[in-house]
């Protein structure tokens, strides 16, 4: 959101305030900003089905100054913080396309049990948190079966020992990768569940070759809709807001 592009009328009012002007617009490039990045939020709570609490505040604002008159709002794309960067899976709902190869995905292609370059969508033995998405401590159980658990292990990672097969046996499940498919299977990573009478077996996750996505999230449209809504609003209270000092 640039001054000088979206609104040249208001910019050369800025320019006569003087001194005050950059003020004035920096104040309401900013409040712009903030309205801006909770029509995306209210967005993506009608688009998306029970978005994550993450993904909700998948986006930054970058607020304007009395000397840079632009303020920016976009998806976070921080390789180095906690969880996947957002603009891995809110880039696609934005323009489409495939989205990136998640943590648990590079884990399992890293060790041979997923084809290269390959998704993993849910299968009907996962279970789902409210969000929709495979809980988490599933995930981390599965991975730690098949040893290819990143950092701390967990509880029951397979180790082979008695004390391993005793925790997997308590759980009553055991996890196994088929990166080919096998016998009728389609490749995938499936889980076996022990019951007083037999066994089933499920796919807790299937591998795909592509998972492609149609723009979803409006999210250019929205940000300047809100822009061209706000910004006028913000500039005219800031800018009729009675000074200290003044009578």
């Amino acid at each position: 959101m640039n001054l000088r592009t979206d609104f040249p009328a208001i910019a050369a009012r800025i320019e006569e305030l003087g001194r005050r002007g950059p003020i004035v617009a920096a104040i309401a490039l900013t409040r712009t900003a903030k309205d801006v990045q909770a029509a995306i939020k209210t967005e993506m709570r009608s688009v998306f089905d029970r978005p994550t609490p993450y993904a909700i505040n998948g986006t930054f604002l970058k607020p304007a100054t009395k000397t840079s008159l632009e303020a920016r709002v976009w998806v976070k794309d921080d390789p180095w913080g906690k969880g996947t960067p957002a603009d891995r899976f809110l880039g696609p709902q934005i323009f489409g396309g495939n989205r990136g190869i998640k943590g648990m995905e590079r884990l399992l292609q890293a060790n041979g049990m997923m084809p290269q370059g390959w998704f993993a969508v849910p299968g009907d033995g996962a279970t789902l948190d409210a969000n929709g998405n495979v809980r988490p401590g599933l995930i981390r159980q599965m991975l730690s079966q098949l040893k290819v658990q990143r950092g701390a292990g967990y509880e029951s990672r397979a180790s082979g020992s008695k004390r391993s097969n005793r925790t997997i046996a308590r759980q009553g499940v055991t996890y196994f990768a088929l990166p080919n498919g096998n016998r009728g299977l389609p490749p995938g990573v499936y889980i076996k569940r022990r019951f007083a009478h037999g066994t089933a077996i499920k796919p807790m996750f299937v591998f795909v070759q592509q998972v492609q996505y149609k723009p979803r999230l409006r999210f250019h449209e929205i940000g300047q809709a809100t822009i061209e809504a706000r910004f006028p609003v913000h500039f005219e209270a800031e800018f009729n807001r009675p000074r200290p000092g003044s009578t």
